[in-house]
C-alpha cells in the first residue's frame, strides 16, 4: 500500500519537479509525499493542524476544562500505524477486539505530562484546543514525534528520524495541575475502600501502616544483616504485579512455573536505598517500607510514583505516575540449619587460616 501511494504521489509531482530549480531536499520529503497521498486516499476531508498533524475524523468536543499548558492530562488512547494495526492502547475494549487483551495489564486513563519538553510536538498539537470529555483522532508524522521545538514546519521536516507516522485516537478523561495531589487522591480512595487509616505522609508521599506490631526496635532493621520476607506488590486497582505467595499469584493470573514461591532473603542496610532483595535492587518505596518495620512485623507501605517507577512506569503492568502498595511480612529464616552449616564452614575456614 505504501509503495503504491508513493508511486501515485511521485507521478503527481514528477512534471513540476522536472521543471523546477534544484533545491535542498528535506529529510522527510518522500515520507511527506506518502502521507499526503495516504490522506487523499483515506481521509480527503482531514484538517491539517499545528506543525503538520492531520485531524482525521469529526471530533467530539468536550464540555469540561480546557487542556492548557502546563498540566497533567488523563487520557484513554489507542495508537495505530497507517496500515490500521494497533501498536498500543490503554483501552480494554480495543485490546479485546485485537486479541491482545491481558487481564494483568493496566487499562484506563494514562497520565501524560503536558508541557514543552515533556511531550512530543505532535501530541502537543493534538491536545491543544481539547477539553475534558473530548475525543480526537489524528495522524502524526514521524518528524513531529520529537521533543525539540522549531518555528516552522520545514524545520521539523529537516529532523532526521526513524519514527513512522502514527494515528492517535485520544479521549481526555481529566486534567490536574498537581500530580502530587492527584496521587494522594488515588491513595486516599484506596485506603477508604480497604478500611485503612492513612497516617501522615513524608514530604515525598510515603505512608507506612503497621498491621501486626513486631518485636524489638526499628533500628534493629537498619543493621547490615539478612532477614526473610513474604511480600505482595500491587497497583491502586488491586492488581498484583509481584508476590512470594503462590495462591495470590494464581488468583491474580501472574503465576509462573519458573518462579519459586517462598520467603525471600533481604540484605538490610543502614541506607534504605541500598537494601537488596535476593541480591537485586528494589524500588526505593519497597526499601523504605522495610526500613520502617521492626523484626517479625507485618505492615503496608503505600507510596507515590516518586518512590516507585516514576514518570515512565514499568511495561504494561505499571503506568507512569502510578502510586503503589506493598504488603510485607517479616518471617523466620525458612532454613536455619543451612545457615548454621554455612556459618560453621566459614568459621572452619577462618580457623584453618
Amino acid at each position: 500500500m505504501k509503495l503504491r501511494l508513493l508511486a501515485l504521489a511521485g507521478l503527481c509531482c514528477a512534471f513540476f519537479s522536472s521543471c523546477a530549480v534544484e533545491e535542498e531536499t528535506l529529510a522527510n520529503e518522500d515520507e511527506k509525499m506518502f502521507l499526503e497521498a495516504w490522506i487523499h486516499t483515506h481521509h480527503p476531508d482531514a484538517e491539517k493542524k499545528g506543525m503538520g498533524i492531520y485531524i482525521l475524523n469529526e471530533e467530539t468536543v468536550g464540555t469540561g476544562e480546557d487542556v492548557t499548558m502546563p498540566c497533567y492530562v488523563l487520557v484513554t488512547y489507542t495508537v495505530r500505524d497507517t496500515d490500521g494495526n494497533i501498536t498500543s492502547s490503554s483501552d480494554a475494549e480495543s485490546a479485546k477486539q485485537t486479541g491482545d487483551y491481558d487481564r494483568t495489564y493496566y487499562y484506563g486513563p494514562s497520565v501524560w505530562s503536558f508541557s514543552e519538553g515533556t511531550i512530543n510536538k505532535g501530541l502537543e498539537d493534538l491536545l491543544t484546543g481539547m477539553k475534558v470529555g473530548g475525543e480526537r483522532e489524528a495522524l502524526i508524522p514521524g518528524w513531529l514525534q520529537t521533543y525539540k521545538r522549531y518555528d516552522t514546519e520545514e524545520e521539523y521536516m529537516k529532523e532526521v528520524t526513524d519514527q513512522s507516522a502514527l494515528i492517535y485516537k485520544v479521549r481526555v478523561d481529566g486534567i490536574t495541575e498537581d500530580i502530587y495531589d492527584w496521587q494522594t487522591g488515588q491513595i486516599e480512595k484506596y485506603c477508604a475502600e480497604h478500611s485503612l487509616t492513612l497516617p501522615e505522609a513524608d514530604p515525598d508521599g510515603f505512608y507506612y501502616i503497621t498491621e501486626t506490631a513486631g518485636e524489638g526496635k526499628t533500628e534493629d532493621m537498619h543493621k547490615d544483616t539478612t532477614v526473610y520476607i513474604n511480600y505482595t506488590g500491587m497497583r491502586m486497582d488491586g492488581q498484583v504485579f509481584d508476590t512470594t505467595d503462590e495462591r495470590t499469584a494464581k488468583d491474580h493470573h501472574i503465576f509462573s512455573e519458573s518462579k519459586t514461591y517462598e520467603p525471600m532473603a533481604v540484605k538490610m542496610s543502614s541506607d534504605s536505598t541500598q537494601i537488596k532483595l535476593d541480591g537485586n535492587s528494589i524500588t526505593s518505596g519497597f526499601g523504605k517500607t522495610l526500613w520502617e518495620m521492626k523484626p517479625m512485623e507485618k505492615g503496608i507501605g503505600i507510596f507515590h510514583s516518586t518512590y516507585g517507577y516514576g514518570t515512565s512506569g514499568s511495561g504494561s503492568l505499571i503506568p507512569a505516575y502510578a502510586p503503589l502498595v506493598f504488603k510485607i511480612e517479616l518471617v523466620p529464616d525458612p532454613d536455619p540449619d543451612e545457615e548454621e552449616t554455612e556459618d560453621e564452614e566459614t568459621e572452619g575456614e577462618e580457623d584453618a587460616e
